[in-house]
């Protein structure tokens, strides 16, 4: 480091000498490169590589670490109220996703019951795997997204 840069780097924060730091060493990288391409003429630089224009983004779009703000006690206050609401809502959101579940197998269960009683043939019909059948219609997962295909109201 030379003697300015090492008397400016003291006055400045630990952050900011990083960033200092990374641009010294990138403009004597750029230096060197470019000392080293040379174009059809035979001058130097004259021709640019790859690299360095890589380094002269380094150098211009450099990007401090970002500092969190200091908060308050009340943000801190007003951050955690969210915060369990937010973990508040999940839960309830849980809560009745899995209640629609269950309700949703116990009526698939009550449905089994009454065709079993019904006609035995039946039921043995429904819970025998298909032979072939394809990946798709054996797997299918419920999701909460819509179908891509809504309805379509134009077949009888």
């Amino acid at each position: 480091m030379s003697g300015s840069v090492r008397a400016i780097s003291t006055a400045l924060s630990t952050s900011q000498r990083g960033g200092l730091l990374r641009a010294t060493k990138a403009t004597k990288e750029v230096k060197r490169t470019s000392s080293r391409t040379s174009g059809s003429s035979g001058a130097p630089g004259h021709e640019v590589s790859g690299t360095r224009y890589e380094m002269m983004k380094q150098i211009l779009y450099v990007e401090e670490p970002r500092q969190l703000p200091q908060l308050s006690t009340e943000d801190v206050e007003r951050h955690m109220t969210i915060m369990r609401a937010q973990k508040i809502f999940n839960m309830t959101a849980s809560a009745t996703r899995r209640a629609e579940r269950l309700r949703k197998f116990e009526s698939m269960k009550t449905a089994y019951e009454a065709l079993a009683a019904l006609d035995q043939g039946l039921f043995d019909g429904a819970c025998q795997k298909e032979a072939n059948a394809t990946f798709p219609r054996q797997m299918r997962v419920p999701t909460e997204t819509p179908p891509t295909k809504i309805w379509d109201y134009l077949t009888k």
